[in-house]
């Protein structure tokens, strides 16, 4: 990426999305286990957890809907910037994270949207269960979640790492990002979400300041790369 008006345009625009995404990402995942920290048995379950403060859970999906809006562009924009000097990991990490973030989409209106429309229409977990019982049996379904899942946790690893790799960013990103997304697939309880959140947040910070600022992933071909990163 050369040091032109749009260069210099796309940089700012994909730091924003990457501030700006990776704070709401994290205060949704904050607000919804302080809002809803008990487990459900069963997925029907979640119903009754909507309509126990369907505000909340409203708000809950508006955010993770933001937070889609922006961690798309985001993702793209990080590819793109890391694509001259590390383009294997640009290519499968960007590819990867993308999918990840898109079936994460269909998951959220799936999730939060359908048992919001089922608790706000006045639909009991006993009456939604014949239902919820047959879609986490559907073999896409369950394929769709793992894409999400694996997709997300390797997509967004191989990017923040390739920017290490490419002397974006410090190691303490791709390492904090590692530390949140192994913690969310592990852990539970709202302390420990909590975590994942902050996490997050920071991991995000770290890559958003790197790519705002210029860095040798920008440097023309042939030119010495500063010894270490600046953020």
């Amino acid at each position: 990426m050369d040091d032109s008006t749009g260069g210099r345009t796309g940089r700012r625009l994909t730091a924003g999305a990457l501030l700006g995404g990776g704070v709401v990402y994290g205060v949704a995942n904050a607000f919804y286990w302080v809002m809803f920290p008990d487990d459900v048995a069963d997925t029907a379950g979640n119903v009754a957890v909507a309509a126990g403060n369907l505000g909340a859970w409203r708000v809950e999906t508006v955010l993770f809907a933001l937070a889609h809006l922006l961690l798309l562009p985001a993702t793209l924009g990080l590819a793109a910037t890391l694509h001259r000097r590390r383009p294997v990991a640009a290519m499968i990490g960007g590819a990867t994270a993308l999918l990840g973030l898109y079936f994460s989409t269909v998951h959220l209106w799936q999730y939060n949207a359908f048992f919001g429309a089922l608790a706000g229409g006045g639909v009991d977990a006993d009456a939604a269960r014949p239902v919820t019982t047959a879609i986490d049996g559907d073999p896409f379904v369950m394929a769709s979640f793992a894409v999400w899942l694996l997709g997300w946790l390797v997509g967004l690893l191989v990017l923040a790492f390739g920017a290490w790799r490419a002397r974006l960013v410090a190691l303490w990103v791709p390492l904090l990002l590692t530390a949140g997304q192994v913690l969310d697939l592990v852990g539970s309880g709202v302390p420990v979400k909590l975590a994942v959140s902050a996490l997050m947040v920071a991991g995000f910070v770290g890559l958003a300041l790197g790519v705002a600022r210029r860095h040798a992933v920008e440097a023309p071909a042939g030119t010495a790369a500063p010894a270490t990163a600046a953020a």
